[in-house]
Parts: C-alpha cells; sequence; structure tokens
C-alpha cells in the first residue's frame, strides 16, 4: 500500500508560480496598507505638532514619574523664557522656575496628585529675564492598553494678563466702594455734625453747672456730671460708628428699639417743622414699645432725617394752610418693617429720579441725600423705594402724597 506524503509546502515559500504570485499579491496589499498607516500617523503627527507649535498653552508630557521629559511644545520657550532643550536635558528645570513661596506646594502637589489626574495648580514663575508670569498647570495621567500609566501628559496656560485683570477689577471696585463711602460722608456731614454738636454742648452745659456751683447738693452735682458723661459718650458713639463704617464699609448693626430712633428723628428736627408750621404726625410710642430690630441707629437715623427733611424743603412753596408729615410703622409682614415717610406737598415730577447720584431739585443740593440713604437702607439687608410721586406724578391727585418707603428686614 503505498502512504500519501502529506503536504509540506511552506506558504511562505511558494512552490509554484501561481503560489508565488499570490503571495507576491498579498504582500503588495500588506504594503499598501503600511503606506497607508504610515500617511494618517504622518499627517496626525503633523496635525499634532501643527496645533502645539501655534497654541498658547504648553503642552508637555513626561514618564510615568515625571522625571523624562518625552515632549514640550515650542509655547514653553516663549512663556518660560527659555530653550525646549534645556528642558529635555533636566526635565526638573520646569518647576525650576517656579517662585519660591508657590514651590513648596507645587512639588508636593505634582508628587501626590498628577499620576491621578487631580494635579491643578496655579503658581507663579520667575523668568531668567526677571519677569514674573502666573500660570496654571494642569496633569492627566496616560494608560496604556493593560491600563497601566505610563506617561504624564499636561497643560500650563500663562494667565498673567486674567490675574492682572482681575487685580485691576478689585482695585476698581475698591476705589469705588472708597468713593460711596466718601459720598455717603459727604451727604451725612451737615446731619451728623448737629448729632455730634448737640451732645458735646449739653455736656459743656452740665460740667459748667457743676463748677458754677449751680447744684444744691453732692447727689446733684455727681448726677449733672453722670448726665454730662452720657452725652459725651453719645458722641465717641457717632465716631465709633462712622470709624467702622470707613473701615468695614457696612453698619454696625445691633439690636435696639424702633421708637426711640424714630422719636430722636422728631426731636432734632421739631423745631423746623414748627417753624415751618408743619404738622407732625408720628407712631403711637406703646404700639413700638416692644419692636426691636437689628440696625446701626446712627445711620437709620440719618435715613429718617433725609427723608423728613426732603419733606420739609419740599413745602417752600407750598401756598395750602395744612402742610403735614406723617412716619407710619406697618409692621404686618414676619420679615421686614415697612417705615413710611409720607407728606402732602407739590410731590415728584415723573421726570426725576429720584435716586440718582447728584439729581436734585434744590438750588442749593448736592444730590446724593437719597443715593446714599438708599445704599444705606441696602447695607442693612433692606430697601428704600419711591411709593408714590404724590400729586406731581401720573394721577395728578389732589390729595395724593409723596411717600417713601424704607424697608428693614426683623432678623
Amino acid at each position: 500500500m503505498i502512504e500519501r506524503q502529506s503536504d509540506t509546502r511552506d506558504p511562505k515559500h511558494p512552490q509554484t508560480l501561481e503560489d508565488a504570485q499570490a503571495r507576491i499579491a498579498q504582500l503588495e496589499r500588506q504594503l499598501e496598507d503600511e503606506r497607508a498607516r504610515h500617511s494618517e500617523i504622518e499627517a496626525n503627527e503633523r496635525c499634532f505638532r501643527e496645533l502645539a507649535e501655534h497654541i498658547q498653552e504648553v503642552i508637555w508630557m513626561t514618564d510615568e514619574t515625571g522625571e523624562r521629559l518625552v515632549y514640550v511644545c515650542p509655547a514653553y520657550e516663549k512663556i518660560w523664557g527659555q530653550a525646549c532643550e534645556e528642558l529635555y536635558d533636566d526635565p526638573s528645570k520646569r518647576l525650576a522656575r517656579v517662585h519660591e513661596e508657590d514651590k513648596p506646594r507645587v512639588l508636593e502637589a505634582f508628587e501626590r496628585k498628577a499620576h491621578i489626574g487631580d494635579y491643578d495648580e496655579i503658581y507663579r514663575i520667575q523668568r531668567p529675564d526677571g519677569d514674573q508670569r502666573w500660570i496654571r498647570d494642569r496633569a492627566f495621567p496616560v494608560e496604556n492598553d493593560q491600563g497601566q500609566v505610563y506617561r504624564l501628559a499636561g497643560l500650563a496656560l500663562d494667565i498673567t494678563d486674567r490675574i492682572e485683570f482681575n487685580d485691576r477689577i478689585s482695585n476698581l471696585q475698591h476705589d469705588i466702594n472708597t468713593h460711596d463711602r466718601m459720598s455717603v460722608f459727604a451727604t451725612l456731614g451737615t446731619g451728623l455734625a448737629h448729632d455730634l454738636s448737640q451732645p458735646l454742648t449739653a455736656a459743656r452745659n452740665f460740667i459748667a453747672r457743676a463748677r458754677m456751683g449751680f447744684t444744691s447738693n453732692a447727689d446733684d452735682t455727681r448726677q449733672t456730671l453722670e448726665r454730662a458723661d452720657a452725652e459725651i459718650s453719645r458722641a465717641v458713639a457717632i465716631i465709633h460708628h462712622l470709624r467702622d463704617f470707613a473701615r468695614q464699609g457696612r453698619p454696625t448693626r445691633v439690636y435696639q428699639a424702633l421708637g426711640p430712633i424714630i422719636d430722636d428723628v422728631h426731636q432734632i428736627l421739631d423745631p423746623a417743622l414748627r417753624a415751618n408750621d408743619i404738622r407732625y404726625d408720628g407712631p403711637c410710642p406703646a404700639a413700638l414699645e416692644d419692636l426691636e430690630l437689628p440696625v446701626d441707629a446712627v445711620f437709620i437715623q440719618q435715613i429718617l432725617r433725609n427723608l423728613v427733611a426732603n419733606s420739609i424743603d419740599a413745602f417752600e412753596q407750598q401756598g395750602e394752610l395744612t402742610k403735614c408729615v406723617a412716619v407710619n410703622v406697618n409692621d404686618d409682614d414676619g420679615d421686614y418693617i415697612d417705615i413710611e415717610i409720607s407728606d402732602n406737598g407739590p410731590g415728584v415730577e415723573d421726570s426725576v429720579e429720584v435716586f440718582e447720584p447728584f439729581a436734585t431739585t434744590k438750588a442749593e443740593g448736592v444730590g446724593l441725600g437719597l443715593a446714599v440713604s438708599r445704599t444705606l437702607a441696602r447695607s442693612h439687608g433692606g430697601d428704600l423705594v419711591l411709593a408714590s410721586r404724590g400729586r406731581a406724578g401720573v394721577n395728578g391727585d389732589a390729595d395724593a402724597r409723596t411717600v417713601f418707603k424704607l424697608r428693614l428686614p426683623r432678623h
């Protein structure tokens, strides 16, 4: 029996012409595929390099330890001010330029966070030419097919312009806030001068009485000096309020009774009300006995004084016999208290923006009173609004009243 020999032909070594031609065709297809893949890789690399060479960010890549530099784009030279070749020779130079005050934080963060993709730091660098730049630096781990980190890739962006812009905005806001506080002082100047002169004058009178022997015994002298001391303390408190507002830009809020604040405003302006034959209708003291609000009493008094004083001024050309200024308190809201200051004067024209700085209808007015008053109201968490323009408004009602509403939070 004749055994058939097995076919031991190697496909890589064709035995016939047909096998050779098939093998050549297969190799040509493989070669064409390799050329296509190579062209694709070259195209991708060319696109990457074009992108890397023209973007503002610094693209960098190291091994998994961060000790050996694999790639850094040309933007590094522009931002760091040193050649890329220097960084390839010594990768540590990238972070060596970090500002000494930021370096410990940045080095620690890179060591702990870069390999987990949580590295995102903002720091300063000191360029060789002495220029200082702000950098935002981020790192991301790159994994191989087995899920192992074998590269660290990162982006570093020069954010100096953004930092400087934010600084300019911050400085501008500080200047605006300072200007606002100066406007407050300018507007409150006259009223606060009266507030200071009143207790100081009273204190001088009390002290003079004690010195001249007007009191009959030691107890009377002690009480007189105590009243003088209380008036001086009141003046000092006003000065402290101004100092705190100048430093902090916000009022000193303390829970205190609303009734005495409104009553003090009435007492201060009562001579002007009487001189202009204006009736004053204020809230019932008993109704405000238990009403306390977290306010700066000095500034709330200034708001109310400014509003009542404006009502008095509005009557300068008023021909009616009956002139009235009213202060009402509405405590129906659970979160806010509304204090309404109204008058039956000529009203406010629709064209007048009462809260616009330097807008005034007074011949000698500055036009900051209402603007500053609203600023102080809002600094308390409340607001000041013109609730009704009165007779000069749209309706032209002869009985209409001009009403300003001061809203203050209960808490």
